[in-house]
């Protein structure tokens, strides 16, 4: 079994949960009519084909074909598993999960809260030392943060001993076991336990609810590591977080802009430039890609102006752009980081910096544009040949005309030379496209092509009348005395139609939302299309008296097919084989002319 809650606790937490409210806190809904139509954020995509059906609980995407109710959504979104979606929706639903009968389970759940209490404590313990410290206050100040901003990010200080924070969290009651999985302490050879951060300034790191999850520090002089950071932990994962998103996302802008360091993050903040982020000192992952999308229109990256930060930057540039962020560069000309810009240049130049933030493309070229050297023949056609190679992965026309034109005049080429290289390698990548559907298609025969067809007509037929019966149960006294549980063919609807029949005949009825919680991911997207796509129906009787009309004139025809291959192939056959197959023959004839 693929989740351990009864059906009827997950389907009170999918109830609870509306699934408009809930996609739209991670994709920006227009309605159009009963639906709700958005950009998908499973694929890159620049119209809208991801719709949500608020009357029926259900979303799905005509571009990539992902669908399902909200727990599937949650499942997609966030990169986990039925039952962590169902907690994540209880949660917010403040619905309470039975603990049921997994020990290891409830001792997880356990931990985590213990965890979060342990946090928040340690992060108390260290912005009362930053009083006590001059060195780490002086610090602060001549980095320009002020008391204010110390408050609102909880700024703190970690003295030089070995384990003031272990004594405090002891004396607090907590377990060493405990705070040893909080990544706090570290354990020595002879078995004690000592501080983690030392001698550092403390960022503590919180969750988009506000949690203290994690801590960075950073030292006050040269030494090294500059910064350290909290290990992974059972309620911190550096890769599915992003520093002050808690903050950035209450900002009412429709960018945000990711830094590379805590201070660059507290410095634009303390501007009033609070739709800002940091990665955590990774490179960007694709669930913090996620969550940008899901909270701003346009991300502006904004790193190290040197050659490393060049390089995570475009490394960035190209993860948002594959999930469909409108991606852009904002780069610094005179300083490495925008905590020093701001602090040199003030905030309007910062401002204007943003305002004249460069496009994917446009940012890759200028990075060409550095890394050769055009004034030579050899120079200028390999980054010729690179730009080409950008503008043929590019699908707006009118962009690539206008890039064609521009830098056919920069660098004295014709405008047909430079499309004729696009075209060539366009041309490359079609032709690639079509060898590799050939390679798996070239040996089959045009009627096996015919008959998979026809197959699988059959199944989403089948599909189709289950999707009718959860969308109008009264059905079922019209289908029931028609086709039953073994006339379907396909795995998955004869799974859905073992659970659609006994909601039904038990009397406590089924919509199509519930179906989908209880069948798999894939089976699951394919009846969301189902209904989503063929189950507008102006009569849904006759559209399913259609269906299962359909579904006996293909098994009578594959029947009828059988037999005559039989007769005509079998030499073996004795006469009274031949009459009985004959007589089958002329009887499926009768029953086509009867349907």
């Amino acid at each position: 079994m693929r989740y351990s809650y009864p059906e009827e606790v997950i389907e009170e937490v999918r109830v609870s949960n509306d699934i408009v409210d809930v996609v739209s806190e991670y994709v920006k809904l227009e309605r159009k009519g009963k639906d709700y139509f958005g950009l998908c954020p499973f694929h890159k995509e620049k119209t809208p084909s991801f719709s949500v059906a608020s009357g029926k609980q259900i979303y799905y995407c005509f571009g990539c074909g992902k669908g399902g109710n909200v727990i599937h959504f949650i499942m997609n979104i966030e990169n986990i598993g039925f039952l962590d979606a169902v907690k994540l929706l209880a949660d917010r639903a403040r619905i309470q999960l039975p603990e049921g009968e997994d020990e290891e389970e409830r001792r997880k759940a356990l931990l985590r809260k213990e965890i979060i209490r342990i946090n928040t404590d340690a992060a108390r313990f260290f912005f009362n030392n930053l009083g006590n410290n001059e060195k780490a206050v002086s610090y602060l100040r001549k980095r320009g943060i002020n008391d204010r901003t110390i408050k609102k990010f909880g700024i703190g200080y970690a003295s030089e001993d070995w384990d003031s924070l272990l004594k405090h969290l002891l004396k607090k009651g907590y377990r060493e076991p405990d705070i040893l999985e909080s990544g706090l302490i570290l354990k020595s050879k002879n078995g004690g336990f000592y501080d983690r951060f030392r001698g550092r300034i403390m960022f503590p790191i919180f969750d988009l609810r506000g949690n203290v999850i994690a801590f960075g520090g950073r030292v006050l002089d040269s030494s090294q590591p500059k910064y350290m950071n909290s290990p992974e932990t059972p309620v911190y994962n550096k890769s599915r977080n992003l520093y002050a998103l808690n903050f950035a996302k209450n900002s009412g802008e429709k960018r945000i802009i990711v830094v590379e360091g805590y201070m660059d993050v507290i410095s634009l903040h303390q501007n009033g430039i609070i739709n800002t982020v940091a990665s955590l000192g990774t490179a960007l992952t694709e669930s913090q890609g996620r969550l940008l999308k899901k909270y701003a229109e346009e991300v502006i990256i904004s790193y190290d102006s040197d050659t490393a930060g060049q390089a995570a930057t475009i490394r960035g540039l190209d993860l948002l752009d594959g999930i469909g962020c409108n991606v852009k560069v904002l780069t610094l000309p005179e300083s490495k980081d925008p905590d020093e810009y701001i602090r040199k240049n003030g905030l309007d130049a910062f401002k204007k910096l943003a305002d004249n933030a460069v496009s994917l493309l446009e940012y890759k070229i200028r990075v060409l544009k550095k890394q050769i050297d055009t004034n030579t023949v050899e120079g200028k056609i390999s980054f010729l040949n690179k730009v080409a190679s950008l503008l043929s992965r590019m699908d707006n026309n009118v962009e690539i005309e206008m890039y064609v034109k521009k830098i056919a005049k920069d660098y004295g080429i014709s405008e047909e030379s430079l499309f004729s290289e696009i075209a060539k390698r366009t041309k490359a990548k079609s032709a690639y496209r079509k060898v590799a559907v050939g390679r798996n298609s070239i040996s089959k025969a045009p009627v096996e092509k015919k008959a998979n067809m026809e197959e699988k007509k059959v199944v989403l037929d089948e599909r189709m009348i289950l999707a009718l019966l959860c969308l109008d149960n009264t059905l079922y006294k019209l289908v029931k005395d028609k086709i039953g549980i073994g006339d379907f063919t396909d795995e998955s609807n004869i799974k859905a139609a073992e659970i659609i029949f006994d909601r039904i005949e038990s009397k406590r009825g089924i919509v199509p939302a519930e179906l989908l919680s209880l069948l798999d991911e894939d089976a699951a997207a394919g009846f969301t299309q189902a209904i989503n796509e063929n189950s507008h129906c102006d009569d849904n009787k006759n559209a399913v008296l259609e269906k299962i009309r359909s579904i006996k004139q293909y098994r009578i025809k594959k029947r009828q097919e059988e037999i005559l291959e039989i007769l005509k192939n079998d030499k073996s056959l004795e006469e009274g084989d031949v009459e009985r197959l004959k007589i089958e023959l002329n009887s499926l004839v009768m029953k086509g002319k009867e349907i």
